[in-house]
């Protein structure tokens, strides 16, 4: 081996064996930051998730806002519920009217001023005694008769009056019956005599 006076000279081979010491290192670092790199970018990624499924809209989509609506677009209003058919029943007005007649009575006849429109006695009847009473808006009125008719044709006779004006039969017995109105109110009795049939009718009637 050979020397120079300022040191070492470096022989071919130890050049040879440096040169390859260095290419082994660059590629040990370019090695090695590749590792680095792919760890990076696994570890950033993010995970899969599961496949989401759209909803689909609804088929029949409904009106937009503001649009003109057209026929079979609108829910029609409720039916109104029916009828009876029937008309309002009309008030009710009193079968006697102001002023009232006097009070008096008579036997034998009608006393002046007795409501015959109410009470007038059956044909074929023997009137016995009227009578009328007045106070204020009421009037009092009798009649007392006898006929030969038979019982159940006199009930009969006031029955047919008595509803054709309005009134409204009560509950009575054999020998009496009642009918009523907002502004009446009146009894047949009937009985029967040595000479035939005695009927009575008591009232009383109102003008308001």
């Amino acid at each position: 081996m050979a020397h120079t006076a300022g040191g070492t000279a470096l022989t071919p081979a130890m050049k040879i064996a440096i040169a390859v010491i260095g290419v082994l290192v660059v590629a040990g670092i370019v090695v090695i930051a590749m590792l680095n790199t792919a760890g990076r970018d696994g570890a950033e990624a993010p995970p899969s998730s599961a496949p989401t499924t759209a909803v689909a809209p609804p088929t029949t989509p409904g009106p937009l806002p503001g649009a003109t609506p057209t026929t079979g677009s609108e829910v029609p209003p409720p039916t109104a519920a029916p009828g009876t058919g029937l008309p309002p029943l009309a008030a009710a007005e009193p079968l006697v009217a102001a002023p009232l007649p006097k009070s008096g009575s008579r036997d034998g006849g009608l006393v002046a001023g007795f409501p015959t429109s109410v009470a007038e006695p059956m044909e074929d009847s023997d009137v016995v005694s009227t009578s009328i009473a007045t106070e204020n808006t009421a009037m009092q009125v009798s009649l007392v008769s006898s006929t030969t008719t038979a019982l159940d044709e006199i009930r009969a006779h006031y029955r047919a009056l008595w509803t054709s004006l309005g009134l409204r039969e009560q509950p009575g017995d054999d020998s009496t019956m009642a009918f009523t109105g907002e502004f009446e109110s009146l009894t047949l009795n009937v009985r029967t005599t040595g000479t035939g049939n005695m009927y009575t009718i008591f009232g009383v009637l109102r003008t308001e």
